[in-house]
């Protein structure tokens, strides 16, 4: 499997991407994650509302953390990492407060070099009143 980045030119270092315009994949199986925020993967339903409570606590920053950690744990399950993440559709209830976090802990994760192609859209709310984030991902496999 070959995952290349696609520039329709050349990208300067002052831009300061935190994305790559596209992906060219050759080979592999595609995945399809479910929209992944804060919450545990495997939770009660309904939520017991103590517990649920616990889900949004600390703010933006450690929300998309947990929620990165969500989508690594659904990789590895499908023998995959954060490599092998060709699209991300990133939700948020307030871009112009959380897309520079988004941006930090994203570098941090993919590294500079190999950002995957993302959208990111402000929406009024998400499953819960106290979710900042979701996150759609696409990942290719070998």
């Amino acid at each position: 499997m070959k995952i290349t980045p696609v520039h329709p030119g050349t990208p300067l270092p002052e831009h300061n991407m935190p994305f790559v315009p596209a992906f060219s994949v050759e080979g592999g199986r595609t995945l399809w994650l479910s929209g992944m925020g804060p919450v545990p993967i495997y939770h009660r339903h309904p939520h017991d509302p103590v517990e649920e409570a616990q889900w949004y606590e600390g703010g933006f920053r450690v929300q998309c953390e947990r929620t990165f950690r969500n989508i690594e744990r659904i990789l590895a399950a499908a023998d995959a990492d954060l490599t092998n993440i060709v699209k991300m559709t990133h939700y948020l209830t307030d871009v112009m407060r959380d897309q520079d976090v988004l941006n930090e802990i994203t570098w941090e994760l993919f590294g500079r070099e190999r950002m995957p192609p993302r959208t990111l859209i402000q929406i009024p709310s998400l499953a819960h009143r106290d979710m900042l984030l979701e996150i759609d991902v696409v990942a290719q496999v070998p």
